[in-house]
């Protein structure tokens, strides 16, 4: 008797969590703003291993490849597929390297694959589900609701970690951190949240307030990272930043931003002067302050020389340097693609980088997708400076996500009037371009 009440309340979640899933996959706009939300939360997740989580946006991004899978799907434009057919064979030489390292019995890292192949989900998923304004409209909204929560939660972080913390700026960073999330990861979120507060900002926003919030939230997002001293990731952000502004004529806005960048460092020195000097201290002649980056790059330039063409095979950099006794990797995404895929997997990744910034020319060369273009360009510019520290090119899923959504808007922008779903397109980015075309 006592198995009946275990099994009904089995067969309820069983049948909540089917109806669920039908939900999201009748309604997938509910879904994406979930999706978006979840990315907020790093905590919430099951460690499957040492190294390996699933997250709630995990399960959604399942789900959502179910659909995909099932529903036939508008097609995609011609911009989308010449993005999306280099970053396939992109995919495709990893692939195809991690397979002949298996075969040769020296397998890649599982971590590094699973994310390679996470991320070419996302790939393929977001571009076909995003076919909307309001689809990308509920994303945004979950991500700028993700964006607030994780603020949140990094300065309760701050707040409750000791005083002493400050002695030290990595210690002050390891107090911002979750417990999968670093502080560079942290920059990613904030790179990917402000992107969204952009695409607001340019095609959701129809009143000044309106405006000057998303205006707030971006800014606030992209100084986060400076928050945590995610120093790379910071000058990433506010370079992407500065370039949309500049692109998009709005120089008031832009001596705004650097203006309240100034006034922010201003406010940490007068705070903890010695502090902030020696989190800022940096050599460029000796690389002293960047975290041993002149090290681990003149150990993986070195260590590419050996095999320049060839590489050592996907997901090998980590063993590698580290028995070469470098720290680790190389933290530079051209770098690893270079040292793991050889010449071949270097310069897809290149074509892959130089058709999104194609794409984003063409856009900004129309008048009715100017500011679009601008964004999209904004977005590229940022990702390719904070590979130059980060793998952030090289299969990182926030990145992804936002070269997902980047996608997604030379899809919609890419459509006639006639074919979009609303009849008011972007109303946002029209209304700027007539404007600036005056």
């Amino acid at each position: 008797m006592e198995l009946i009440p275990t099994l009904t309340l089995v067969l309820l979640a069983v049948t909540f969590a089917l109806v669920g899933m039908l939900f999201v996959c009748l309604k997938p706009e509910y879904g994406l703003f979930m999706y978006g939300l979840a990315l907020g939360f790093p905590d919430l997740a099951v460690p499957l291993g040492t190294t390996i989580n699933l997250r709630f946006d995990d399960l959604f991004m399942i789900l959502f490849l179910i659909r995909v899978v099932i529903w036939n799907t508008t097609p995609l434009t011609a911009g989308q597929q010449k993005i999306l057919k280099w970053q396939a064979l992109f995919l495709a030489a990893c692939v195809f390297s991690a397979s002949i390292g298996l075969y040769q019995g020296n397998p890649p890292a599982l971590y590094e694959t699973i994310k390679m192949l996470g991320c070419g989900v996302i790939l393929l998923v977001l571009p076909r589900i995003l076919r909307s304004q309001r689809r990308l409209g509920f994303l945004i909204a979950g991500l700028m609701c993700a964006g607030g929560a994780l603020a949140l939660q990094v300065f309760l972080r701050l707040g409750s970690y000791p005083a002493n913390a400050t002695a030290n700026f990595q210690e002050y960073k390891n107090a911002a951190t979750f417990t999968t999330w670093n502080a560079n990861t942290i920059g990613q979120a904030a790179m990917l949240c402000a992107f969204a507060s952009g695409i607001a900002w340019l095609a959701f926003a129809r009143t000044r307030l309106q405006r000057i919030f998303c205006l707030c939230v971006a800014t606030a997002f992209a100084l986060m990272p400076a928050m945590v001293f995610a120093r790379g990731t910071a000058l990433s952000i506010a370079t992407g930043y500065i370039l949309f502004l500049l692109l998009s004529r709005h120089w008031r806005i832009a001596v705004l931003f650097a203006l309240v960048g100034v006034s922010a460092v201003l406010y940490l020195r007068a705070a903890n002067d010695s502090f902030v000097i020696s989190a800022m201290r940096v050599d460029l002649a000796t690389g002293e302050g960047f975290s041993h980056r002149y090290d681990r790059w003149e150990m993986a330039i070195e260590t590419i020389k050996a095999k320049p063409v060839a590489g050592y095979g996907f997901g090998q950099e980590w063993a590698l340097l580290s028995s070469l006794g470098s720290e680790g990797r190389a933290h530079n995404a051209y770098l690893t693609v270079w040292l793991e895929l050889g010449v071949t997997g270097l310069s897809l990744l290149l074509a892959v980088i130089y058709q999104f910034a194609s794409q984003g020319f063409a856009l900004y060369n129309a008048p009715e997708s100017r500011f679009c273009g601008a964004l999209l360009l904004a977005l590229i510019a940022a990702m390719c400076v904070d590979s130059l520290g980060l793998p952030a090119l090289y299969w990182e899923k926030l990145p992804t996500i936002a070269l997902a959504i980047g996608v997604s808007l030379v899809g919609l922008c890419g459509k006639t009037p006639a074919e979009a779903a609303e009849p008011e397109y972007f109303p946002r980015a029209q209304m700027l371009a007539e404007s600036s075309t005056r």
